[in-house]
């Protein structure tokens, strides 16, 4: 009885550990982070534009302060990745990185002619750069003892 009983939990101990690391957990990990990434954005905007709107002219600050909040967007969003989901930084921030560039592809695409005032060549450098920052952002993020840390509860 004692054994079947140890049989039964490492079964299950097994299970979990499979479920733990499945491509479902970790897709509704990257949500979760991305969900972050963007809320961050959200709050960053929001501070920015109180920055500009204060400024004595804020059509000169506008440049620099949309890609420092993009950069540190991206940037919170791999750390936010690898916190969530605690196995490899490359892999949770070039995830993260990817769906944060495809979510401002899209916003880009759906605001047209004003998303951007760069050339299309340009643009793709800076989605690379943030997919670099997030990647960036997942390492900063990782335990600095080499221990596991507890897990954001999210």
């Amino acid at each position: 009885m004692n054994q079947a009983s140890h049989t039964r939990v490492s079964r299950t101990a097994r299970r979990q550990a499979e479920v733990e690391d499945s491509p479902a957990r970790l897709a509704r990990h990257i949500g979760k982070s991305l969900l972050i990434t963007l809320g961050s954005g959200i709050l960053l905007l929001l501070l920015c534009s109180l920055i500009s709107y204060f400024s004595s002219d804020p059509n000169r600050l506008i440049l620099p302060l949309g890609l420092t909040v993009s950069a540190l967007t991206a940037l919170i969003g791999g750390f936010a990745a690898i916190r969530l989901h605690g196995h490899s930084a490359l892999i949770c921030g070039l995830l993260n990185g990817t769906a944060f560039s495809a979510v401002m592809l899209l916003l880009s695409l759906f605001f047209g002619a004003h998303a951007t005032g760069y050339p299309a060549w340009v643009s793709c450098l800076l989605h690379v750069g943030f997919l670099l920052l997030s990647i960036l952002g997942g390492y900063l993020g990782l335990p600095k003892n080499g221990t596991k840390r507890k897990k954001h509860p999210l």
